[in-house]
């Protein structure tokens, strides 16, 4: 068993000189890796390393203010955060240089952000503040720390929580009480679900089975069916419930309690509450270790982080963090598991089954003797493998690739320019013309055709939500009338 950035420890707890010295000696050693902690109110990042008996090493970024969501890249190298409601930029550290590597301005204060599994993509929620309107989730490559996508949710979007398996982004709108879910290969809005009141944070489980919605007003968790967007059952927990987080083997949902300054234990299968564990004051976000052995929780006015043994449900340490301790980086730390890595959950078969129906667009039209057929392809489906047969070195994230097959009797279809004649349109007029044209079968009768287009128009997405239809739109080749291929 393994993960990047193992820190291992074993603790026992022994007098010294009339102090503590904090240990936990298990059959099993417990792990952490070295993570990043956001303290939004001095803008600085507390370095956690719990194999150094050092004190937890403060990183001054020159920011008076920092969001309340952090990230990390998957090799652990490059830590994102945002310069809060007042710099209203988002930046890249370098942990091995101690150097800001790039930076990105809005017009909106950044409050959440995540990472897609493959390190390629940001997704940042921007918003004006409590009680504001507007507000959207702002896509960016972190290859060249540029804005690809924005994408309108609900009012005040907040903390974002990406799938494991990369195919979903799911954020609270805290002005809205309500979850959006967005499709994070077609930016595509999925559903808007009402929930309990002045929702803050989102979590999944790695199962695929719920996600949960952590209701600060409303002292809830709303349990969200993640296939069918709705919502199950509502968990009376702590007071101001504001952080959630799911165990890594997806058993138990654990929440950070505001009001009541304590961590509520949740059991998935039965809904009910496990136990409560006091922590310090206003307990503020969550996250487990990778291996699921402690749990983290910040404390925003007491400034400290309190270490959990999640077997004994025990704080067995506490650190000493700075102002207003948010989010952790520890977010999409998985355990590595080679053995059961190709065991499949019968969650995780209906979750796949359900991707690939999602993708399962086509439609088929003619025109005087001509049959036309086209396919969606997305990197949720073995056909994806198309992308090979070119010389062009293609993403297949970054593009709507659709499999054009035509067939006639009679003529050379190969003498006709379809890439000059053919674009992908939505039902609100927006329509663009393919970035690639790959042949893939040359036969006259029978050409097969690869397109490639750009999945949005000035960053907003061609499929914008469940009442955004696509259509291939063929300009005259044969008759004089434009042929319309709609995709379902």
């Amino acid at each position: 068993m393994k993960y990047k950035g193992i820190a291992i420890f074993g603790l026992v707890i022994i007098l010294i000189g009339g102090g503590l010295f904090f240990s936990i000696n298990n059959n099993n050693a417990l792990t952490a890796p070295v993570f990043y902690v956001a303290n939004a109110g001095d803008g600085t990042i507390s370095q956690i390393n719990l194999q150094d008996s050092s004190p937890v090493q403060s990183i001054s970024l020159n920011t008076e203010q920092l969001s309340h969501g952090i990230a990390i890249s998957p090799d652990e190298l490059v830590v994102y955060y945002g310069t809060g409601f007042q710099g209203k930029s988002l930046q890249a550290y370098h942990v091995d240089t101690k150097e800001v590597i790039n930076e990105l301005n809005f017009n909106e204060g950044i409050h959440g952000i995540d990472i897609h599994p493959s390190g390629k993509y940001l997704y940042v929620s921007l918003m004006a503040g409590l009680g504001e309107e507007g507000g959207v989730i702002s896509v960016v490559d972190t290859t060249t720390f540029d804005e690809v996508a924005v994408i309108e949710t609900d009012d005040g979007p907040a903390h974002v929580s990406v799938t494991t398996d990369g195919s979903q982004v799911w954020v609270t709108n805290v002005n809205a009480n309500t979850v959006s879910v967005i499709d994070a290969y077609s930016y595509q809005v999925l559903a808007t679900i009402p929930v309990g009141d002045v929702p803050n944070e989102v979590a999944v489980s790695p199962n695929f089975d719920y996600a949960f919605a952590a209701n600060v007003n409303s002292n809830s968790l709303s349990v969200i069916d993640m296939i069918t967007f709705e919502v199950v059952k509502e968990i009376e927990v702590g007071e101001g419930v504001h952080g959630v987080t799911v165990s890594p083997d997806g058993s138990q949902v654990w929440t950070a309690n505001n009001h009541s300054n304590d961590v509520s234990v949740v059991d998935i299968e039965t809904f009910t509450i496990v136990t409560t564990i006091e922590t310090g004051s206003y307990a503020n976000h969550i996250s487990f270790s990778p291996d699921g052995d402690l749990a983290f929780v910040t404390h925003r006015d007491s400034n400290s982080l309190a270490v959990i043994n999640t077997r004994k449900y025990e704080v067995i340490k506490d650190l000493e963090l700075g102002n207003e301790p948010h989010e952790m980086t520890l977010k999409g730390m998985e355990i590595i598991n080679d053995e059961e890595s190709a065991k499949e959950s019968e969650e995780s078969e209906v979750w796949d089954a359900s991707l690939k129906m999602r993708y399962a667009i086509n439609g088929e039209s003619g025109a005087e003797g001509v049959g036309i057929e086209a396919g969606f392809l997305s990197p949720y489906n073995s056909e994806h493998m198309l992308y090979t047969i070119s010389d062009i070195d293609v993403d297949p994230f970054n593009y709507f690739a659709v499999n054009i097959g035509m067939t006639t009797h009679s003529g050379d279809l190969l003498s006709i320019p379809f890439e000059e004649r053919v674009v992908l349109t939505n039902n609100l007029g927006a329509e663009v013309r393919p970035e690639h044209w790959i042949v893939v079968s040359n036969d006259s009768h029978h050409p097969l055709f690869l397109a490639l287009f750009e999945k949005t128009i000035d960053k907003a997405p061609l499929l914008k939500s469940t009442d955004t239809e696509l259509l291939l739109k063929f300009e005259p080749f044969i008759i004089d009338e434009v042929v319309e291929l709609k995709l379902n």
